[in-house]
């Protein structure tokens, strides 16, 4: 995969490898370029190795680093047709790993402890009452027990006792109840007076009578 340096915007790094087995960097020595010439002069130290090769993609001509690598500069290699891609170079060999520093010893002091802390004075005696505690549940009735035996009944007495006194009479003085009032029968109706026929409809069965010198003349029913 390409990687691009922000330094050299137009360069696709394609290969790069480090210096030397303790180089805390790498230099690249094989990449493609776009746009003309590549970068040269001290700006851009330490970024080129020596004989680094890059491939105008263009087709302007393919250039190889023949400066130093703290002042790069470069020469063209020829134009023309792309030739055939070269065979990939054997794979440098990964140079042995540094050794592992001794682990520092435990050390054998072992800090004091601190004092410990004093405890703090007893509180005040709560003067809030806790809550009553609940009731416990009444026990089951007890059953009840069994009914005793009904002893057998006394003998009939032959033995009759002594009549009760006679009380005495009551008082001659006690008027009865009075009986209560009678109801008085519906009043009968006035006749007429003078003479005349008077209709009677609204209070009986007879319709007119007819008065005549307050004699009575004649009766409509």
């Amino acid at each position: 995969m390409a990687k691009i340096n922000p330094l050299i915007p137009l360069v696709d790094v394609q290969q790069q490898e480090q210096p030397g087995n303790e180089s805390s960097y790498q230099l690249i020595t094989f990449g493609t370029i776009t746009g003309g010439t590549p970068y040269a002069g001290a700006t851009y130290a330490n970024i080129f190795a020596l004989e680094c090769l890059l491939q105008d993609l263009d087709g302007t001509a393919v250039y190889q680093m023949t400066g130093t690598v703290a002042i790069p500069a470069w020469t063209s290699l020829g134009s023309g047709a792309q030739g055939a891609t070269g065979f990939t170079g054997p794979t440098g060999y990964t140079g042995p790993t540094g050794y592992t520093g001794p682990s520092g010893a435990d050390s054998a002091v072992t800090g004091y402890t601190g004092p410990t802390g004093y405890s703090g004075a007893d509180g005040a005696d709560s003067t809030i009452i806790g809550p009553t505690g609940y009731t416990g549940y009444t026990g089951p009735t007890g059953y009840t027990g069994p009914t005793g035996y009904t002893g057998p009944s006394g003998a009939d007495s032959v033995v009759t006792g002594p009549t009760g006194y006679t009380g005495p009479s009551g008082a001659a003085t006690d008027t009865g109840a009075t009986g209560y009032t009678g109801y008085t029968g519906p009043t009968g109706y006035t006749g007429p007076a003078g003479s005349g026929t008077f209709s009677t409809s609204e209070t009986g069965p007879v319709a007119t009578i007819t008065v005549a010198n307050g004699i009575v003349t004649n009766v409509t029913v």
